[in-house]
């Protein structure tokens, strides 16, 4: 990672971090800090440790899923990383950097564009969030109420830039309705046919693919996967996206 990228981030994220653990015996800044220094020394695992500690701690700042992607490559789990980087761009939509490095990872894992899509809704909801389609619509609102207050109201073209900002604003509201869905986190992780241990496997989902969620019974999620195959995949393989 490197410095010009950390430099933007990390003050608003340590401050937002230490607000949200400011209760915690360490705070957040201190758990950030130990888990960087544990990345620095290629101590991969511990590093990933610490991220998770301020995750669970409901902490969300895109500089702890970036670095936690950095580590989970480090220790060759790619599809963590995907994760983590997904992530990272759920809450910094407009962040050129982590789009590309998202794409770069799909491309080195071989996986079509189709196979990390978080379906129609949710992509939409990510193009609106990228081109700030919110400030689009506050402007095309603003000039509708311009166009119908001056002495000569022009009500043709009020009524035409409501409708501009009503469509504008439309991904970021219908986005809310989006299905949930998660990235398959472990290598050659099986798809089975019951939430149970002794459960036949049907095939092994690809590491890093994005698959909608269908549903949960005990410690397995039902889900399907790219072929259209549905079954059902251990939590701990999947792991959730894109709807907290």
């Amino acid at each position: 990672m490197t410095r010009s990228y950390l430099g933007w981030w990390l003050a608003p994220a340590l401050l937002l971090m230490s607000m949200t653990l400011q209760a915690q015996t360490e705070d957040a800044a201190t758990v950030f800090r130990k888990g960087n220094d544990a990345a620095a020394h290629s101590r991969w695992d511990e590093a990933v440790s610490e991220y998770a500690r301020l995750s669970r701690a409901k902490v969300q700042a895109p500089s702890l899923y970036w670095n936690w992607a950095q580590a989970a490559l480090g220790r060759g789990r790619r599809g963590e990383a995907m994760w983590a980087l997904m992530r990272a761009r759920d809450l910094a939509p407009q962040d050129a950097t982590v789009m590309r490095e998202v794409e770069r990872l799909r491309a080195e894992m071989g996986l079509d564009p189709s196979e990390i899509s978080l379906g129609f809704l949710g992509d939409a909801r990510l193009i609106a969030q990228r081109f700030r389609f919110d400030a689009i619509s506050i402007v095309l609102f603003l000039a509708s109420l311009g166009a119908a207050l001056v002495k000569n109201p022009r009500r043709l073209l009020s009524t035409s830039c409501f409708a501009a900002g009503l469509l504008a604003g439309l991904p970021l509201f219908a986005g809310a309705w989006r299905e949930p869905r998660g990235v398959v986190v472990q290598k050659d992780a099986p798809l089975v046919d019951t939430p149970k241990t002794e459960a036949i496997a049907l095939s092994n989902l690809r590491e890093g693919e994005v698959v909608p969620l269908l549903g949960e019974e005990g410690e397995y999620v039902r889900i399907q996967d790219a072929s259209g195959a549905r079954g059902f995949a251990h939590k701990a393989d999947v792991r959730m996206i894109g709807m907290e």
